[in-house]
């Protein structure tokens, strides 16, 4: 099989050296080829939604080899599913072909021998599968070509009752979308980024306001309060928001009550716009 493909090299050679031109490369877009298949492919294709990432996703190594000539891409991501080539193999003529394309493999835990023949092969980078989105985003702006590294936008985080967006100041609660304000929604993710672990009012204060910043603790304690409720919480026995006297904050996601309340929902939904600070 492998030979088959190697005797279309005039035509993918062809192709290759009219794409790395540039003619048609967009230069404010990382362009990438996922070569996997799977339920890692639906989730991932999900969390880079509004990257100024070009993604084209192919399953099948075979047919993908067409895909790095018409495409030019970037950069290529390859599992470890197979078809009617092998991925290592489709590594390998893409070597011969062009020995400087970033190609990014994706290996499971129990995948040891399929790790070493990548490296063997000449993966610019074996990381481990299911992918972990941020590291992966990061590491493929790192290895395209200096003039298509972009600027990522921040990832949404998703922590299951709960998901902040990346960049809008929102938030779906329990699958519903609620508008934040921006102060509440630069406070939410610099909690949400932080789960469990205990954050002293300084920190926050800093991260959120800025270092040196002249706004006052009782600023803070508003925005809180203002926070908590958009959530469903008690202020007086707080679950999601727990201050830890004498430390600073704790921020978790508690399990939702067995009866859903019409009054916690109202009060998300209800909230002034306006803040303070």
């Amino acid at each position: 099989m492998v030979n088959a493909w190697e005797s279309d090299n005039s035509q993918f050679h062809a192709r290759r050296r009219a794409c790395l031109s540039g003619a048609d490369k967009v230069h404010h877009r990382v362009a990438v080829l996922l070569v996997d298949n799977g339920e890692e492919v639906a989730q991932f294709v999900e969390a880079i939604a509004g990257q100024p990432v070009e993604l084209h996703v192919c399953a099948e190594p075979a047919e993908a080899l067409l895909y790095v000539g018409r495409l030019c891409p970037d950069v290529v991501i390859l599992g470890p599913g197979g078809g009617l080539l092998d991925p290592i193999d489709f590594l390998n003529i893409v070597r011969t072909d062009d020995p400087q394309l970033p190609v990014v493999v994706g290996a499971g835990a129990d995948s040891a021998d399929f790790t070493v023949r990548a490296h063997h092969a000449g993966a610019s980078a074996v990381i481990p599968r299911p992918y972990r989105v941020r590291e992966l985003l990061a590491l493929v702006n790192s290895l395209s070509p200096a003039a298509h590294q972009v600027e990522l936008r921040p990832l949404a985080i998703d922590l299951g009752r709960l998901r902040v967006d990346g960049a809008v100041p929102q938030m779906w609660l329990d699958g519903k979308l609620i508008d934040l304000p921006p102060m509440e929604f630069l406070l939410l993710r610099f909690f949400a980024e932080r789960l469990g672990a205990l954050i002293t009012r300084q920190e926050v204060l800093d991260a959120v306001w800025g270092q040196g910043s002249s706004v006052r603790s009782n600023t803070l304690n508003v925005h809180i309060m203002r926070l908590r409720k958009r959530l469903g919480d008690d202020d007086q026995n707080p679950r999601w928001i727990r201050s830890v006297r004498g430390l600073g904050f704790q921020f978790s996601v508690p399990e939702p009550d067995p009866v859903a309340s019409p009054d916690a929902a109202d009060a998300a939904s209800g909230v002034s716009e306006e803040f303070a600070g």
